[in-house]
């Protein structure tokens, strides 16, 4: 079966979007160096996620996987080199128009420095920085070679989790659509997976969003937490804050006595 994804990329089977990557770059007479030709695969990887680019808005009505679109799409020299160490990219998630993706990827040395952020969204900004000469085998030559890649795989994790990923949720949740992710389960899922966490995993669940974090102000949730941990009660005038010190401070002392008992066994035996 032939290789669909980037991430599928092996030595003796290269993807189609990977042969036509080069031949983009064939057909404008570009030799591409190892910068350009990775630039080129972080484009092919929005194109997986169901991004296009801004200038093909017109042709396409929704976002869903589309593997004959990214085909038609990668021969599309859809970046402009800026100079000679920028690049810059520019993506819309159909049918979302007016949210406009722009990737600018800048050399500096051996890295690669990818920033993304989203036209009409806040706080929408996500960074990666990507060591170019991991992903080839030939560290000394300065032009890229296609079978001389190496580690998409971890390339296409990578890119798609810290930058396409986050992209595609918030423009998503802006125009009141589900995605694929915690954040969307309903609250009593989320809560009731809480009862299998410990409370100080809890507090770090909680610092990845901001959704997440305003689910931790719940003074009912600490309040079980320390009946369910280590079955006491508190007093029910303490804010969240309090209960959450109080929690931390009940775990500690258990740790001290469970070390403090286990070192007394030890002097005894």
């Amino acid at each position: 079966m032939e290789p669909l994804l980037l991430e599928d990329f092996q030595r003796s089977r290269f993807p189609t979007t990977l042969k036509n990557i080069m031949k983009s770059f064939e057909k404008q007479g570009i030799q591409p160096s190892k910068c350009d030709f990775l630039v080129g695969c972080l484009y092919t990887l929005m194109l997986e996620y169901g991004f296009i680019p801004q200038e093909k808005e017109s042709f396409y009505n929704d976002c869903g996987f589309n593997y004959s679109r990214i085909k038609d799409l990668v021969s599309f020299p859809a970046w402009k080199k800026s100079d000679e160490n920028s690049y810059s990219l520019s993506f819309i998630l159909p049918p979302h128009h007016i949210y406009t993706c722009k990737v600018i990827c800048i050399k500096m040395g051996d890295d690669l420095i990818v920033n993304a952020i989203v036209k009409n969204i806040e706080d929408v900004h996500h960074t990666i920085m990507l060591d170019i000469l991991s992903y080839f085998t030939d560290g000394a030559h300065q032009k890229a070679c296609m079978d001389k890649m190496q580690n998409l795989r971890s390339l296409s994790t990578s890119f798609k989790n810290q930058v396409a990923f986050p992209v595609k949720h918030a423009i998503l949740r802006t125009n009141g659509l589900r995605h694929p992710c915690l954040e969307d389960l309903p609250l009593e899922i989320i809560f009731y997976i809480f009862k299998y966490i410990h409370g100080t995993d809890i507090i770090k669940f909680t610092a990845i969003s901001k959704q997440f974090h305003s689910m931790r102000l719940e003074v009912k949730l600490w309040e079980n937490l320390i009946l369910r941990d280590f079955k006491c009660t508190v007093k029910k005038t303490l804010s969240y804050e309090e209960l959450m010190k109080e929690y931390g401070y009940i775990y500690r002392s258990q740790l001290r006595n469970r070390r403090h008992g286990s070192w007394k066994k030890r002097m005894v035996l």
